[in-house]
């Protein structure tokens, strides 16, 4: 007896691991099909406004050409800020959405010119008087198999971030450095990793902004996307690397990316 009772319970317990992992296949079908739909309906709203923004933008054009005194009028720089906030949004959604499903151009290339690169470019941002960008990187090329152009947009948007952060003045500074034991961790101690830290003197972020600073669309920033740093971690993930964040209300804050680096090379 007690054996046909127990046969009775594992039929019974087979019979219901069958009935979850139906449910659950058709969980992943729905979740699946939710995914594509809500792509769609960005597809179609991205579409569709940038296609009212041209004709917005037009339309100012020439109103602009009909009436020059529009130029000095407040109300009209206002409406030219909102349209071209407007147009760097749904580049930025463009941006989030292309990177759903994410190819790299790998190449070599030497992180060390690609941020220096970076930093030359961003120069224009900060009057070197009171807020200033520093670039320390080590004498040795820092050799990876990466696609430069996308870990641009990433590094481009720390730097933005760390001065947009920045009171009436302060520093941003980019380092280069060998990624610590408790860093090359995070990647499973599988290779090598340089470090790269985007720093700055500004206000800060408190635990909770810390949390969610990663989300999509979250952002506490007037006038931003809260696309760019979810953006910079999918790229930074595809290149197998990680991105941390440390920071505290009135001490500044500090990114930095762990990227998987090459062995050194000799001359």
């Amino acid at each position: 007896m007690d054996i046909d009772n127990k046969k009775k319970e594992i039929n019974g317990w087979s019979l219901e691991i069958q009935k979850l992992q139906k449910e659950n296949q058709e969980l992943i079908k729905r979740l699946e099909s939710s995914e594509t739909g809500m792509q769609t309906s960005l597809s179609v709203i991205s579409h569709e406004l940038r296609n009212t923004l041209t004709l917005l933008a037009g339309s100012a054009r020439f109103l602009e050409q009909d009436h020059p005194e529009l130029v000095s009028d407040k109300n009209w720089k206002n409406l030219w800020t909102d349209l071209l906030h407007i147009q760097a949004f749904l580049t930025e959604l463009s941006s989030f959405r292309s990177m759903q499903e994410i190819s790299l151009s790998r190449q070599l290339c030497d992180l060390n010119t690609v941020l220096r690169e970076i930093c030359r470019d961003c120069q224009s941002l900060f009057d070197g008087v009171h807020k200033h960008l520093i670039f320390l990187c080590p004498k040795m090329p820092t050799v990876l198999y990466a696609d430069s152009r996308k870990l641009s947009h990433v590094f481009t948007n720390l730097i933005k971030n760390g001065m947009e952060a920045l009171d009436s003045e302060g520093t941003v500074s980019l380092r280069i450095r060998e990624a610590s034991q408790k860093e090359t961790a995070l990647m499973n101690n599988t290779v090598d990793a340089a470090a790269i830290e985007v720093k700055d003197t500004g206000i800060g972020l408190s635990a909770e902004q810390q949390e969610k600073i990663f989300d999509p669309f979250y952002t506490e920033k007037s006038g931003g996307t809260g696309l760019g740093l979810s953006i910079a971690q999918t790229i930074v993930k595809a290149h197998s690397g990680f991105i941390t964040v440390a920071s505290s209300p009135g001490k500044g804050t500090a990114f930095t990316v762990l990227l998987p680096k090459l062995p050194a090379i000799s001359e």
